[in-house]
């Protein structure tokens, strides 16, 4: 069972946590339609973030969000008056923060709601934990690593054992040595079958040698995906999201 993330306010630095940041118009709306499908938890912070509600995401456009009112009505008057609301969420078990600076009444299919203007960037704070995908055994994904070494750069494909938003934990023969602990890789192509494929950076963390039933001696390294772009993460996020999903049906 997946723990779940506390949806407390996360403080923010300018230039440290702009790698979490998220200003693409159509992945903060990817972001914010599958916390609707998810029907995630949400916590509305107002009144100068001291007091806040939980609430449901109801919908998205391009224009912005429609959120559940409180049954109570001065709490959904203090949140009219307030002049800042955050907006804290997750989705894949990442936290998922934003700014408004007010919030309107509105009705959105015919239940009272508030509406909040779409919102300029959006943050994915994936810095503590990550839901850690194993990969099917039967449709096996692969890292291609380029050879660092080679003009040739002749890539390696190595198994991916699992998958999250922060790295991969990857598994090969003993005799490659092109994983060594420390070492990042750059151009790595990971190809995530239906969901497309993306090409990034990966850091070796730690590395262990064991031996297989059969005798054979394989290499495990666990890897660190570094300066991911935005449209990798949200294509690996759909990724996991949706193999979660297909494990549950199962």
């Amino acid at each position: 069972m997946e723990k779940d993330i506390p949806l407390k306010i996360e403080i923010l630095t300018s230039g440290k946590d702009d790698q979490y940041r998220i200003t693409a118009a159509r992945e903060i709306e990817f972001v914010l339609q599958n916390i609707v499908k998810s029907s995630s938890r949400i916590a509305l912070y107002y009144s100068e973030a001291n007091d806040f509600i939980l609430t449901t995401l109801l919908g998205v456009d391009a224009s912005g969000l429609w959120l559940e009112q409180s049954q109570k009505s001065r709490e959904n008057e203090r949140i009219l008056e307030s002049k800042k609301l955050i907006f804290v969420s997750s989705l894949a078990q990442v936290k998922v923060q934003f700014v408004s600076d007010q919030a309107a009444a509105a009705t959105y299919q015919g239940q009272p709601a508030f509406f909040l203007p779409f919102p300029q960037n959006l943050y994915r704070l994936q810095r503590r934990e990550y839901y850690r995908l194993t990969t099917p055994v039967s449709h096996p994904l692969l890292c291609v690593i380029p050879d660092q070494q080679s003009d040739k750069r002749q890539p390696h494909g190595v198994t991916i054992m699992d998958i999250s938003g922060g790295g991969v934990g990857l598994t090969c023969a003993e005799q490659e040595t092109m994983l060594i602990p420390g070492q990042s890789y750059k151009n790595c192509k990971i190809d995530l079958l239906e969901a497309g494929e993306f090409t990034g950076t990966i850091e070796v963390k730690n590395l262990v040698v064991i031996s297989t039933p059969d005798g054979e001696t394989v290499r495990r390294a666990g890897c660190e995906f570094k300066d991911l772009d935005g449209a990798s993460t949200i294509l690996l996020q759909r990724y996991v999201t949706a193999m979660q999903r297909t494990k549950v049906k199962d």
